[in-house]
């Protein structure tokens, strides 16, 4: 009667702890990892705004972002940039803060992102779209 409960307690460890999602060794990103990521060509969302999370870099996750605006994907901008935690700062976690006009609606607005330092010299010059 004990081994069943202490086998069905196991699983049920074991259940919930394969449920936490802990950056893995396939996650991490090097700066390496960065540059090809910047220096991609992609095509481009044909609708909307789209963004995932591409890995993690010195502890902090990284976005990659499709901004869209009513001209899709025409005037479609592709950001890499890290997800800042609420209680840091960009500098606190290794980044660069860099203003970039991203596309709204028929215009384009100044916004800041945080790049990491191994992309943020020259995210100007990486393409976007193929």
């Amino acid at each position: 009667m004990h081994t069943t409960k202490f086998l069905t307690l196991s699983l049920l460890i074991a259940s919930l702890t394969a449920c936490v999602s802990l950056p893995t060794n396939e996650d991490t990103l090097t700066d390496a990892d960065l540059i090809r990521a910047a220096e991609q060509k992609e095509s481009s969302p044909t609708e909307g705004a789209q963004q995932r999370i591409i890995g993690v870099h010195n502890g902090i996750e990284v976005v990659k972002s499709f901004q869209c605006s009513d001209l899709c994907p025409q005037n479609t901008l592709r950001v890499i940039y890290y997800d800042v935690p609420a209680d840091a700062t960009c500098e606190s976690v290794g980044g660069v803060t860099k203003s970039i006009l991203v596309p709204i609606a028929i215009t384009v607005m100044p916004k800041e992102y945080c790049f990491p330092k191994a992309i943020a010299d020259y995210w100007e010059s990486y393409p976007a779209k193929s």
